[in-house]
């Protein structure tokens, strides 16, 4: 899923640690690649990371019916927290005793890609027949250098939801759900949703927190990239004309108090940036995906959420988010009947189930389905539309970036940089880090 400023300092926290620990070459060829060829019980471990008691138990069940395929396969999954399982995957890759089965969002994948820790699935037995009905854009952000480290399960796309009850209290006409509105409409209309009382904020129109990196959408949406290429970049292009404006105008939601100050997106009383924070009462708009749709159901709040795409500048949508998917440690046991699991869940049948609870499906035919069996019905206009602007967030190895543009969006959004000198602190920070 994207890094949202929670997820950004978990990375600065950790990302030197995970460089220390070695997690490939040696280690991974002294914890073998063999596999068991016991036609016995054999029981694998899994993990993924929590979107909420609704969708991890939705997936324990689909994990479930793979056992049914399979009576000799087990499987042990685990659900964590976004920091706690990002944490332990760091900690068990380095110490060799990592998930067999690693779910993986193409967004945090590129150490374990080019430290080799997981396996080339191009090698196993049967795998073009695997992938010959799976999107080639998923596969190809799930691969690193020539070689495919995981298969895609589903893209995230994010969305914009909103609380109607806030909108109609202020007498603002819902948004068109498929159609993006203008940046600079929605900002005219979220004037009208920032509340301030006795001099303190008590309402503001978004929480961007979950929204992902808006300043390299709004770049794109300007007809620029922030990076020579999203994919193991080379080059931070963050001083172009479009990326400043793209930094300008991500600047503009903090400086003109349409969102809450960074530093308390996460937490307190604005919620973390996703449906939790439109139900507070306190924030009109926030991120929301498919994820989200099986809980929203489960409150009966579709008929007080609603959707829309993200904006768009001059006609022009992009909407960055990351593919899942699934890998097989390197330094697992029992590689071929995690290879049964991967093989399984990139199915049609099984794809659509994930995508019922998680994400766009990376299945063809799942995919050109969606409308038949995803609900709520009401947003799956929404998610088409939002997917035809999908862009891949950056994939890089190198952690210490995303230490260094932490710190220049958390000063760019507190008013300590102007965008101009956001840029050039970006391209002289990143280019290092990137070298």
């Amino acid at each position: 899923m994207d890094i949202s400023m929670t997820r950004r300092r978990f990375l600065a926290q950790t990302g030197k640690a995970a460089l220390a620990t070695g997690i490939g070459g040696a280690l991974l060829e002294a914890c073998g690649t063999t596999s068991s060829s016991s036609s016995g019980p054999v029981t694998l471990t899994y993990g993924w990371w929590s979107n909420g008691p609704t969708k991890d138990n939705a997936m324990l069940a689909w994990v479930k019916e793979f056992e049914k395929t399979q009576p000799n396969i087990k499987i042990k999954a685990e659900i964590l927290s976004w920091p706690s399982y990002w944490t332990k995957l760091q900690t068990t890759t380095a110490g060799g005793n990592a998930y067999d089965i690693i779910g993986m969002a193409s967004s945090q994948a590129g150490t374990y890609m080019d430290e080799g820790a997981m396996y080339d699935l191009s090698t196993f037995s049967g795998y073009q027949d695997a992938i010959k009905n799976l999107r080639q854009t998923d596969l190809t952000l799930c691969s690193w250098k020539g070689k495919q480290y995981s298969l895609p399960v589903g893209i995230y796309v994010p969305l914009v939801g909103y609380n109607k009850d806030m909108l109609k209290q202020a007498g603002i006409p819902f948004p068109d759900p498929v159609t993006p509105m203008e940046f600079s409409a929605f900002k005219t209309m979220a004037q009208k949703l920032v509340k301030k009382v006795n001099g303190k904020y008590t309402q503001y129109a978004i929480n961007v927190n979950d929204l992902g990196p808006l300043y390299a959408s709004f770049t794109a949406m300007r007809g620029g990239q922030f990076y020579d290429n999203p994919v193991n970049p080379t080059k931070v292009l963050a001083t172009t004309p479009e990326a400043i404006q793209g930094l300008a105008d991500y600047q503009s939601l903090f400086t003109e108090n349409l969102n809450p100050p960074y530093a308390e997106m996460a937490t307190g009383a604005w919620g973390t940036g996703d449906t939790d924070s439109l139900i507070t009462g306190k924030i009109a708009f926030a991120r929301m995906g498919a994820f989200d749709f099986a809980d929203i159901i489960s409150k009966n709040q579709q008929d007080k959420i609603g959707a829309m795409p993200l904006f768009s500048i001059n006609g022009k949508q992009v909407t960055i988010g990351n593919a899942n998917s699934f890998g097989i440690f390197k330094g697992s046991k029992n590689p071929q009947q995690a290879w049964e699991f991967l093989k399984w869940a990139v199915q049609t049948g099984p794809d659509t189930t994930y995508a019922k609870l998680s994400d766009v499906p990376s299945d063809i035919t799942a995919f050109s389905q969606m409308s038949t069996y995803l609900t709520p019905q009401v947003y799956v206009p929404t998610l088409t539309s939002a997917t035809k602007g999908f862009q891949t967030d950056v994939i890089t190895p190198h952690l210490q970036y995303g230490t260094d543009l932490l710190t220049v969006i958390t000063d760019l959004t507190n008013g300590k940089l102007t965008p101009e000198k956001a840029g050039q602190q970006l391209v002289q920070k990143g280019n290092v880090d990137l070298a």
